[in-house]
């Protein structure tokens, strides 16, 4: 009985500190003139509406994108935006999506050719001659981790990785730096988790739940 009236008394409670706030509202609005309610009703629906339609438009567009991504679904779409890049649709769980491809420059083509057109002589890739004058490996030329395999790769490398202060560079270290990190903490979780199951054996509690409450903060 004493639990249902303390129940009561708190909904009472908060009955009451809301009549207060709209009690305050109310007085509030009553002494501002018929203008500014006028202005503040025409701007509240002026938002709603505006919503509304900014609402529907993004629907339509999704709408219009998806009928779209259906018709050129694993097809050489061929559409181009703005800035020249290529977009093909793709399937992309249970709808589509877009994915841009960009024209490699010329520019590019250019910085890159030197790297191939006169490899040292020891690779074996100067004694042929493509009709675009890229070197290219002899018949007699066997596939190993020789040195025209090195040439190649330190070629491709200096592509992939112009430079050591560009972004490719830093996702690459980072992405070490990772995985790194992960096979440390795979090797404290492993010892944590021995530390757990030897405490919990030996009956310690105190060190058994500090043992837990470092796996967690771990975790």
């Amino acid at each position: 009985m004493s639990a249902d009236m303390k129940v009561k008394a708190t909904n009472e409670s908060v009955l009451h500190v809301f009549g207060e706030y709209l009690q305050t509202i109310k007085l509030r609005l009553r002494k501002t003139s018929k203008a500014t309610r006028l202005a503040a009703t025409l701007l509240l629906l002026v938002a709603f509406t505006g919503s509304g339609i900014a609402f529907k438009r993004r629907l339509d567009k999704a709408a219009r994108e998806k009928a779209q991504g259906r018709k050129l679904l694993r097809r050489n779409s061929g559409l181009r935006g703005k800035d020249g890049a290529r977009i093909l649709v793709v399937p992309y769980k249970n709808t589509t999506a877009k994915v841009q491809i960009y024209d490699t420059k010329s520019t590019t083509f250019d910085a890159h050719r030197r790297l191939f057109l006169a490899p040292p002589k020891a690779t074996g890739l100067s004694e042929a001659r493509t009709p675009s004058g890229y070197g290219s490996p002899s018949a007699q030329a066997k596939p190993g981790l020789n040195i025209a395999f090195l040439h190649q790769y330190l070629s491709i490398m200096s592509i992939m990785i112009p430079r050591w202060n560009s972004k490719e560079a830093g996702l690459l270290i980072s992405q070490g730096a990772f995985l790194a990190l992960r096979t440390w903490l795979s090797l404290v979780v492993a010892r944590l988790d021995g530390e757990i199951v030897r405490d919990l054996v030996a009956g310690h509690g105190k060190a058994f739940l500090w043992g837990i409450v470092k796996w967690c903060g771990i975790g």
